[in-house]
């Protein structure tokens, strides 16, 4: 296959490959679940040097099933924690933010050297997963529209230097423009539907906790079961 034929095809992939990067980025801030790229948006300036999280702190995140939803941040530097503390205050402001010890610390040790950050994932009730659930509709309608303008782009630009090619070549350099497209919009669709069952599964952690608050069993709806109406006579 030609080098021009074959420059469309690789920067058609490179377009839907950003876009699929930016909708899982954007995934990723919604915090359904803890994951360190939520944090990729912070950003630092000190004594005149613009700091990432990576070199201010360590990032650890739970892997326990039920303690997945905390991202613990360990600074470098003690004096990083005020700092980062106000930046996720203001970039993730849905976040339960808690000061933790470090296991050696004694318990009626209060010296800040020996703290830690905790962020836990706001709880998924209703009201949070009709919330979540819409923006990850529109997110994905948004990768989609991008992903149908380079479709239509690229596709220009292949029938323009496939006019000189054969016909078998030509229609070869088209499947494999086709198929192109069809695997990216299966990898669009596959990200959403994991998000969608992300927020269900925190709906039911968020149930069952609920559940333990209460003493009332819920369905996976989160109404309540078990109970009966009393008539009066």
């Amino acid at each position: 296959m030609k080098h021009k034929i074959v420059n469309v095809i690789v920067d058609a992939q490179e377009r839907l490959l950003g876009y699929i990067g930016q909708m899982s980025y954007e995934y990723a801030q919604l915090c359904i679940k803890a994951d360190p790229s939520s944090l990729l948006g912070y950003e630092e300036v000190i004594n005149g040097q613009k700091m990432r999280m990576e070199d201010l702190a360590r990032v650890v995140v739970h892997e326990e099933e039920n303690d997945n939803d905390k991202i613990d941040i360990y600074p470098n530097d003690p004096g990083f924690l005020p700092c980062i503390m106000g930046g996720m205050m203001t970039i993730h402001p849905e976040m339960k933010f808690s000061l933790e010890k470090y296991e050696e610390a004694e318990e009626d040790d209060d010296n800040p050297e020996l703290k830690y950050l905790r962020l836990t994932m706001p709880e998924m009730n209703d009201d949070r997963r009709k919330i979540i659930l819409a923006a990850i509709d529109a997110i994905d309608e948004m990768c989609k529209a991008n992903h149908e303008k380079t479709k239509v782009k690229y596709a220009a630009q292949l029938s323009t230097v496939t006019l000189s090619e054969s016909a078998a070549d030509a229609d070869n350099a088209k499947s494999l423009f086709d198929q192109l497209f069809s695997n990216y919009s299966q990898m669009r669709e596959e990200l959403t539907q994991q998000q969608k069952e992300l927020v269900d599964k925190a709906f039911q952690r968020y149930l069952k906790e609920k559940a333990k608050e209460d003493g009332i069993n819920r369905d996976e709806k989160g109404n309540p079961i078990g109970t009966t109406l009393k008539l009066e006579d």
